[in-house]
């Protein structure tokens, strides 16, 4: 049973914000010196414009600002309270959109950013020393050179980050503006990844009541490095000021001459639904985790050649099961069908400008409302070849795949897509070039399966599961009918309509929300795991049966021996939820993991013991 990193605990007022990798852990950890400083050198401009700002509920909408915003000698206070409530927003808001937002609402005041920066450090210090007057604060001007290391690697203890917000917070209290990235013993970290760095630590007080006693690095080189400001001096006369070329309103939610993120049209997806769609998976998984507290991985990279052999095998998948995999194995990864149209639409362009490099991606949301027309005729290299271009940058832009993709011919749908480019792929695997046309009229065969507006029968029904009653069972550890874990399956899949929507939220929330404890066997059950937000994989296995079983879906143990990362092999088990009458691994004890999707041990290694209703152990 593999050790993993610590996952937050619930927050009620955001049921349904979903978090990417959490990065903290209460455990003992090796003394770091950190001679650390914050870079002296301070560009910074402010401005304005329609600006994208996060609203006191958690959303975004576009508020302007009337004028350049210059900083003033007035005095504004926020409690530890509003900063905490703030932090939680900045961090969900992070996380979906991998970039700041230009503000954030605190305490009914909008502040930019690099206010908030300020208060969340001076925040945090009072936290940790058992201040909790409110926070004072001015404007401070946003820096013009944002920079930092590249690749964040392994931890910051309790005493270094506390080391480096005193060192900001003295900064910005001698500047009046913030800095471009602050010395670590891990690196330099980039005001964006400051920021996030923060709001999460923060986020982890709020839900936790206590502050974590360290953080993990890889999750702050997600957050991208945008324009902040523009190019208006905050303080005349300071030596440090250098007014940079950075933009105001840098909105990374929109998409060139199509909608925006958010918007349920059929040009752009809004939410992440990956449907109801459990074929199988052609391949297996071969990543692990070590048994101690993980080093972040480096970002997700695959060779034009590894995409070839995949396309080949979802090809004749889609050929055989007129329906697309869930997944499909590339090297030791399980890719889904959103980010394999990625690496598909990337690979076509770096085979067309003759390029040999690496490929690296991360995660896409899949499409809400899949959609398109029947196709006949057929697409030469030159149309092919710029929606493939297109479709990377939306995906680039959007963090989503697209619901279709508009051609000359008409609409192709995203099942459509991945199977047409992976038709183009093979080709070239097979030739040795990309063909000079592809034709359309087999494409239209592929079922439409990420599409969360169907409905079997078109009234809503429910699958039959009377043949699975006792995978919907009460039982000891797993305690179905318990009010506490009706009520929180119920608020997890509130608004859900599909079974594998409502199985990943609740996937999500055990994963994010319960921390990882090293025993043997039961100790808590579902209530007590739910109760005291930790377990082993067993007690984790529990709490996931048990909410979703309370959700209505049958649900399953697995248990077998497992060999992680570590090279070690140990007892493992883990949850499997019917979807789509198939069974979907379900493993929470990873945050690395994902519903359907095991990255923390060899699935192909593992060797199966049994499955039960029932734990008996």
């Amino acid at each position: 049973m593999d050790q993993n990193d610590y996952m937050e605990n619930p927050q009620e007022e955001y049921p349904d914000s979903s978090v990417l990798e959490p990065e903290y852990e209460y455990s003992s950890e090796e003394e770091l010196t950190d001679t650390s400083t914050v870079d002296p050198e301070v560009k910074y401009a402010a401005g304005g414009d329609t600006e994208s700002a996060i609203l006191e509920n958690g959303d975004t909408s576009p508020v302007v600002n009337e004028a350049n915003i210059i900083p003033t000698s007035t005095k504004k206070e926020a409690s530890i309270k509003d900063i905490l409530d703030a932090s939680t927003r900045v961090k969900n808001f992070i996380d979906l959109h991998k970039r700041l937002p230009n503000f954030v609402t605190v305490a009914g005041e909008q502040v930019l950013i690099s206010d908030f920066l300020y208060i969340s450090v001076k925040g945090l210090l009072g936290i940790s020393t058992g201040q909790n007057g409110n926070i004072a604060y001015e404007s401070y001007g946003l820096p013009a050179n944002s920079s930092g290391t590249s690749n964040l690697r392994g931890t910051m203890l309790k005493k270094d980050y506390l080391d480096l917000a005193s060192r900001i917070g003295n900064f910005m209290d001698a500047n009046g503006v913030a800095p471009n990235f602050g010395r670590s013993t891990r690196g330099n970290i980039k005001f964006e990844s400051a920021v996030y760095l923060f709001a999460r630590i923060l986020d982890f007080q709020n839900i936790n009541k206590q502050l974590p006693n360290y953080a993990y690095m890889a999750p702050l080189n997600q957050v991208r490095t945008t324009p902040l400001a523009d190019t208006v001096p905050v303080t005349p006369g300071n030596n440090n000021t250098n007014p940079g070329n950075n933009t105001p309103g840098d909105n990374n939610n929109t998409n060139p001459g199509n909608n925006t993120p958010g918007d349920n049209n059929n040009t752009n997806p809004g939410n992440n639904t990956p449907g109801d769609n459990n074929n199988t998976n052609p391949g297996n998984s071969t990543p692990g985790e070590n048994t101690e507290p993980p080093v972040e991985d480096s970002p997700l990279k695959v060779t034009v050649g590894q995409i070839l052999d995949a396309a080949n095998r979802v090809k004749a998948f889609v050929e055989k099961n007129k329906a697309l995999p869930n997944f499909v194995t590339i090297g030791n990864m399980q890719i889904n069908m959103s980010q394999f149209l990625y690496l598909l639409s990337a690979g076509l362009v770096q085979i067309n400008t003759g390029s040999n490099g690496d490929i690296a991606f991360g995660d896409f949301k899949a499409p809400n409302a899949s959609s398109g027309n029947q196709l006949s005729n057929s697409l030469n290299k030159n149309s092919y070849m710029d929606l493939a271009g297109r479709i990377k940058d939306f995906m680039e832009n959007n963090l989503q795949a697209p619901n279709f993709g508009n051609t000359n011919n008409g609409r192709i749908k995203f099942e459509s897509m991945v199977y047409m480019f992976s038709k183009i792929m093979s080709f070239h695997s097979n030739q040795g070039r990309l063909p000079t046309f592809v034709t359309l009229a087999d494409t239209n065969a592929v079922a439409t399966t990420y599409n969360q507006n169907q409905s079997a029968g078109g009234g809503g029904d429910k699958p039959d599961y009377s043949a699975y009653a006792i995978y919907l069972a009460n039982s000891q550890n797993c305690q179905v009918t318990n009010s506490a874990i009706v009520n929180l399956a119920n608020s997890l899949t509130s608004g859900l309509s599909s079974t594998w929507d409502k199985a990943e939220a609740i996937f999500n929330w055990v994963r994010d929300r319960v921390s990882y404890s090293f025993y043997y066997n039961t100790r808590y059950g579902a209530l007590g795991t739910l109760n005291s937000r930790t377990g082993n994989c067993v007690d984790q296995s529990h709490l996931v049966v048990a909410l979703t079983r309370a959700a209505g879906i049958p649900t399953r143990y697995a248990h077998g021996d497992c060999t992680f990362s570590s090279g070690s092999r140990y007892g493992h088990v883990w949850a499997e939820i019917l979807i789509n009458g198939n069974w979907v691994r379900a493993d929470p004890s990873s945050s690395r993991n994902r519903l359907g999707v095991i990255n923390n041990w060899n699935t192909g290694t593992a060797s199966i013991k049994g499955y039960y209703a029932s734990l008996p152990f």
